[in-house]
């Protein structure tokens, strides 16, 4: 099964999964939500959040911090910051959160968009191993559904989560459901990690197996030994050698994408939570990873982004469970509340 290395990851983020503990999540990810990480997530500017001065990645970013308000229970604000990770990435949470609420038909929609994701491997690899013993009629056909199609089936997946959530399952085959759910997340999560690091992860898997020691093959003929330099050379070898480069001094800045045309852009890190303007398509959005203090009674800003053109902005605390209009397309949409902890 697929688990979550707490210790390989940005200590903020481990202490954040940690906020509902190390065992198996609930069926339904909102059940019993940790109300209190909502404003951890939001808030926290991503220097803290990941360790690191400066991230090269802002979509992917987001695209934690959304996985982080799902696994917290946070569905809809999870929802809201999936809008500004990549595309695929952004349908794939999506999906998933509109399986939880069960809404079938919007999570097969997202999922139909993604088509194919490099988690999809590991997922289908996993799901078999805990299908193959399964005596539930219903997870015997999602097993027979992925040994035909020879690959993860999220349609078919769709419809086992839903049968169990209504109850139509043993509690040892809902278990399974969980098991497949967790590894899911788990698997689009530190895949997510992965890419915002730079970690290469079919390198680091090539790299752990071929690690065992190999014995040197003898050689075919004695090597010839290099000349040895010459005082001059050696003097010259020296006087010519570069310098060391200096370490970089702490970045000020902070690279953001723009949520409609991904253009890559840079700012002053004091302009994290201001509204800026996009360079290239001139589209309005706000900078990622922190909040502008004291802006109204209620305290910070909450960040979301329209879910029809996706455009990010900045209300007052004292607006969730408020409707507002999208200040580029003009779509209504609603503000999650957060209730009380």
């Amino acid at each position: 099964m697929v688990e979550i290395d707490l210790s390989k990851l940005a200590t903020e983020v481990s202490n954040i999964l940690m906020l509902r503990g190390t065992s198996l999540p609930p069926l339904c990810l909102a059940d019993h939500p940790h109300t209190q990480a909502g404003s951890k997530i939001d808030e926290m500017p991503d220097d803290k959040l990941f360790g690191v001065a400066q991230i090269s990645n802002a979509d992917m970013a987001m695209a934690i911090r959304s996985l982080l308000f799902v696994r917290c229970g946070l569905l809809s604000e999870g929802s809201m910051f999936a809008m500004m990770a990549p595309k695929a990435e952004a349908d794939f949470i999506c999906g998933l959160v509109e399986r939880n609420l069960g809404h079938k038909d919007r999570a097969k929609s997202h999922f139909q968009k993604v088509q194919e994701h490099p988690v999809y491997q590991t997922l289908h690899k996993q799901a078999m191993a805990l299908l193959k013993s399964s005596m539930d009629k219903r997870l015997t056909r999602l097993h027979g559904i992925l040994e035909l199609h020879g690959d993860w089936e999220p349609y078919a997946f769709i419809d086992v989560y839903d049968e169990a959530k209504s109850g139509q399952m043993s509690s040892a085959s809902e278990e399974t459901v969980r098991k497949i759910q967790a590894i899911e997340f788990n698997a689009l999560f530190l895949y997510c990690y992965q890419q915002l690091m730079g970690i290469d992860a079919k390198k680091a898997e090539i790299k752990q197996t071929t690690d065992a020691p190999r014995r040197r093959p003898l050689p075919t003929r004695k090597p010839t030994p290099a000349p040895a330099p010459t005082p001059a050379a050696s003097t010259a070898t020296k006087e010519t050698a570069p310098a060391k480069a200096p370490a970089k001094a702490p970045s000020h800045e902070v690279r953001v994408g723009c949520p409609k045309c991904k253009a890559i852009q840079t700012f002053e890190a004091s302009q994290r939570g201001s509204k800026v303007q996009c360079s290239k398509c001139n589209v309005a959005f706000t900078v990622p990873g922190g909040s502008k203090a004291g802006s109204s009674a209620g305290g910070s800003a909450v960040r979301v982004a329209c879910p029809k053109c996706r455009t990010a902005a900045s209300y007052p605390q004292s607006k969730r469970g408020s409707k507002v209009t999208c200040s580029k397309c003009s779509a209504s949409y609603m503000i999650p509340s957060r209730s009380a902890a």
